[in-house]
């Protein structure tokens, strides 16, 4: 029983729940409101389609000492296991929300109910349409992509460098797409399938150990973790990563120039090295 409450696990249970209920705290809140009340109402209909579920989901898909080990085995990321939360709690939302509007018989307190709902989801939502910054380019893809992908050409071919690159951010998987004479090191299946939830020290050692390149290359692309130079640039050389992308927020500039990269230009959020030629 002590184990359970070591600050370690606390951590971990604060750190997972806080991940997957990020942003959706009062959809969460609502949700929980929604099945005490459907528990106390004691329909058996209501338990069978809500309250029963949960009791079952919490102990296995909303269970991070279950999930978490496993989504590490099958490539879940937290993305797709914050699903697991967003889809019961949608559907219960959606249920409780038409009940409330459908069970008044006059037409002013279903008004009433309707601009209530409209309300909190306003309230509580986010719109999304700040976020979608559509492409005005014929390719129909980021400014960011086109001139990151004409940087690359250009130095490439005054230098001889063949177009290899490591990145990892979601944000430039349409960099080959766009132009597939660049080669991506790490490809889209392994973004996806692989996936670290922790990046302890034991954990780190384990990826570098394993002597994955791959996965090695992806401890500094991906996490912006500092790992020894040398194990880096072995792994770079195997894998011909003549070209890093990184964005600025992973602070890699320091730790890639004096491993053996030169920084080439900042474009918005990104910045783009290559190897020096010397150690290529």
């Amino acid at each position: 029983m002590d184990a359970i409450f070591q600050l370690s696990n606390i951590t971990f249970l604060y750190d997972s729940f806080r991940s997957a209920i990020e942003g959706i705290e009062w959809f969460v809140a609502a949700y929980f409101i929604c099945l005490v009340c459907f528990f106390v109402i004691g329909k058996s209909l209501l338990n069978n389609a809500f309250v029963y579920p949960f009791a079952f989901m919490a102990v296995t898909i909303f269970n991070p000492f279950l999930i978490v080990p496993l989504a590490e085995v099958i490539g879940l990321t937290t993305r797709i296991r914050r699903l697991f939360w967003l889809l019961p709690i949608n559907l219960t939302l959606a249920y409780v929300f038409v009940l409330l509007i459908s069970r008044p018989r006059k037409w002013l307190f279903r008004g009433a109910a309707a601009a209530l709902c409209i309300g909190f989801i306003l309230c509580c939502g986010t719109f999304v349409k700040p976020y979608l910054q559509m492409p005005e380019n014929i390719y129909k893809t980021t400014d960011t992509i086109l001139e990151i992908s004409a940087l690359i050409e250009k130095d490439s071919q005054e230098t001889g460098t063949d177009k290899a690159a490591l990145y990892s951010s979601q944000q430039l998987l349409e960099l080959r797409q766009y132009d597939p004479s660049i080669r991506s090191i790490l490809r889209r299946t392994d973004l996806l399938d692989w996936n670290l939830e922790n990046t302890d020290d034991e954990t780190v050692q384990r990826v570098i150990d394993s002597g994955h390149h791959l996965h090695r290359l992806a401890l500094v692309s991906r996490y912006g973790l500092h790992i020894d130079q040398d194990v880096f640039m072995t792994s770079a050389r195997q894998c011909n990563a003549n070209y890093v992308i990184s964005h600025t927020d992973m602070n890699l500039q320091e730790y890639l120039t004096s491993a053996g990269y030169e920084l080439l230009d900042i474009i918005d959020d990104f910045e783009v090295y290559r190897i020096l030629p010397e150690i290529s």
